[in-house]
C-alpha cells in the first residue's frame, strides 16, 4: 500500500472513529513498521493530531504481537481454501465479510488471552 492511500484511510476512517470512541483524546493507535506507516506524510499527520489520540511507538525488528494478524491469517487461509476462487473484488468482499461475521468468539478470546504470554516471551 502506498503511503498516500494509507493516509487517506487514517484521515477518513480512523480519525472520525477515534474521535467518537475516545472523545477526550486518550485513545492509542497501534501500527507496526510497514513502510507506508513510517512514511513522512503519515508521521507528520500523526504529529498534527497528537492532542486527539496517541500513536503507540513500535520498536524496529519486533515481532508482530497484534492479534488481528492471527485473525487475518485465519481469514486468508479460509479464502484460499474456497473453490472456485473469487472471480472479482465484489465476491471477495462478500466472502471476507461472511468469514468475518462467522469467526469464533472463542478463538478471538483465546488470542487476546494469549497476549500477556506472548509479550513476556518477546
Amino acid at each position: 500500500m502506498k503511503a498516500a492511500n494509507y493516509l487517506n484511510i487514517i484521515a477518513d476512517q480512523l480519525h472520525p472513529y477515534m474521535a467518537f470512541v475516545f472523545p477526550t483524546g486518550n485513545g492509542i493507535f497501534q501500527q507496526h513498521n510497514s513502510p507506508c506507516h513510517k512514511a513522512r506524510i503519515v508521521l507528520e499527520w500523526f504529529e498534527e493530531h497528537t492532542d486527539e489520540f496517541h500513536l503507540m511507538s513500535w520498536p524496529p525488528n519486533s515481532p508482530d504481537l497484534n492479534p488481528m494478524e492471527n485473525i487475518r491469517d485465519v481469514m486468508e487461509s479460509q479464502i484460499r481454501a474456497q473453490t472456485p476462487p473469487c472471480p472479482n473484488i465484489s465476491t471477495l468482499c462478500d466472502r471476507c465479510l461472511d468469514i468475518w461475521y462467522n469467526l469464533s468468539p472463542v478463538m478471538c478470546q483465546k488470542l487476546v488471552a494469549s497476549m500477556p504470554r506472548r509479550v513476556a516471551a518477546d
